[in-house]
């Protein structure tokens, strides 16, 4: 073979051999935890967690501090607890489950000082959603899981199985698209995971029952169709999903990088990295492999993308084309 040759095939492989990137460096930071869900941002030296058990955890200048921010009297089992959190403007947010007699529910408080600013949202032992993202828009958009409840989804005036969207100090936005009320889209199972990308769209990700996980392009008011559809149905009163997943991946809480929607996957313990393009799927990488249920992850200022499994906080460096 002549070299002109070689040069020829080395060409052809090139892009056979460019990769999208992934995930790299990846450093445990905190390993005393009590089953963390949720990750959020505060300022420059402190990230906060919570634990289902119902505390708000501090990580100052990367090192776990042994006293919690504060501790929530929460209702544990499955799927409740203190699970999301949101950080805005040194006020944290966060979504958590209580029990009144025999009944479950859910509601958003804020501190400091504490302050409940959305309460009574139907629970259950599981589907109670529970993930909060603060948008471009200044609003806090919070997730509800169906609360064993399937019907309800479709039912305008319950908050389960719903994106809600309100002001940080619980008010109902002017502009939202049922007059009075926080829903801003309908017809959900139970939501994990949001995240918002550069353009201000809301992409989340949806478990389904035993098919059909689902990664959802969020519109102002429509109907994600549950419990009359899940995954792709072609039915116009409804909005399809974006990709669906068969086996069941279980995916959880999500983070954008650049046109790449990260989220974690429960069932698989991956990161799962999707392009998406005005709205629309182009390709997909798995990341990385933990091997244990992740539950967030999270991209923050400095550039690196932490992540939440049962086992502990971690903190990698990321590169996507």
């Amino acid at each position: 073979m002549s070299l002109r040759d070689l040069l020829y095939i080395l060409v052809l492989m090139v892009p056979f051999m460019v990769k999208a990137g992934g995930v790299s460096g990846v450093e445990k930071i905190v390993d005393e935890v009590d089953f963390p869900v949720a990750i959020c941002y505060l300022d420059k030296k402190d990230i906060l967690f919570t634990e289902k058990n119902g505390a708000v955890r501090v990580i100052e200048n990367g090192r776990l501090l042994k006293k919690p921010m504060k501790k929530f009297n929460v209702t544990t089992g499955f799927e409740r607890g203190l699970l999301g959190i949101a950080c805005r403007d040194r006020m944290v947010y966060v979504y958590y489950a209580y029990t009144d007699g025999l009944k479950t529910f859910n509601r958003v408080a804020s501190f400091p000082p504490e302050r409940v600013i959305l309460d009574n949202i139907p629970g259950a032992i599981i589907h109670n959603g529970g993930i909060l993202s603060f948008g471009p828009d200044g609003k806090l958009y919070i997730s509800t899981g169906d609360a064993r409840d399937e019907e309800s989804a479709q039912d305008i005036k319950s908050l389960s199985g719903k994106i809600l969207r309100i002001n940080p100090d619980g008010t109902i936005p002017e502009d939202n698209p049922f007059k009075g009320s926080p829903v801003w889209s309908l017809g959900h199972r139970n939501i994990f995971g949001m995240a918002f990308d550069e353009k201000g769209n809301l992409y989340i990700t949806e478990n389904g029952t035993s098919r059909d996980d689902e990664i959802n392009l969020i519109k102002r008011g429509k109907n994600y169709g549950w419990p009359v559809v899940l995954g792709m149905s072609n039915d116009s009163r409804f909005e399809d999903p974006i990709k669906t997943y068969t086996p069941n991946i279980a995916p959880t809480n999500a983070t954008f990088y650049k046109d790449w929607f990260v989220f974690g996957t429960w069932n698989t313990g991956e990161l799962i990295g999707l392009k998406v393009k005005d709205g629309k799927f182009i390709t997909e990488t798995v990341l990385y492999k933990h091997g244990k249920g992740i539950t967030d992850v999270k991209l923050f200022p400095g550039g690196y993308l932490y992540f939440i499994s049962t086992d502990g906080i971690y903190k990698a460096n990321l590169e996507l084309d």
